[in-house]
C-alpha cells in the first residue's frame, strides 16, 4: 500500500513540474514569437531578461523531469522542484509582489502547496534502487 503511494505521489509531481515546464514554455514562446516582453511580478527579472530566463526554466524542467522519468538523472529532479517551489514561495509571499484579489491569492497559495508536496513526492527518488 505504502509503495501504491509513493508511486502516485511521484506521478502527481512528474505531471505537476511537466505542466509548469511547458506552461513556461508556451509563454515564452508566445512572447517570443509576438516580440512583446512579459510582465510578470513574481520573477526576479524585469523587461527583456524575463522572457530568456522563463524559456531557459521551462526548458530545464522538462529535461529535469524527462531524465527523472526515465532513470537517467534521478537526482536532478529534486533539485529542479526545490528551486521551483522556493522561486514560487519567494516570488509570491516574499517580494513586493501584490495580489490583485483574494483569488489570485488562494490560487497562489494552492499552486505553492502543490509545489510544496511535489518536491516532497521528489524526494523518493533519492532512495537507493533494489
Amino acid at each position: 500500500m505504502l509503495k501504491a503511494l509513493v508511486w502516485l505521489l511521484r506521478v502527481y509531481a512528474y505531471l505537476f513540474h511537466l505542466l509548469l515546464a511547458l506552461l513556461l514554455l508556451g509563454m515564452g514562446f508566445v512572447a517570443l514569437l509576438s516580440h512583446k516582453d512579459l510582465t510578470l511580478g513574481m520573477l526576479p527579472w524585469h523587461g527583456t531578461t524575463v522572457v530568456p530566463a522563463v524559456l531557459a526554466m521551462g526548458a530545464v524542467g522538462f529535461v529535469c523531469v524527462v531524465l527523472a522519468m526515465t532513470g537517467a538523472v534521478r537526482w536532478l529532479f529534486p533539485l529542479w522542484a526545490l528551486f521551483a517551489l522556493a522561486m514560487m514561495f519567494r516570488g509570491f509571499f516574499v517580494s513586493s509582489y501584490a495580489f490583485s484579489n483574494a483569488a489570485e491569492f488562494r490560487f497562489a497559495v494552492w499552486v505553492t502547496v502543490g509545489a510544496l508536496l511535489a518536491f516532497l513526492a521528489s524526494l523518493s527518488l533519492l532512495r537507493r534502487r533494489r
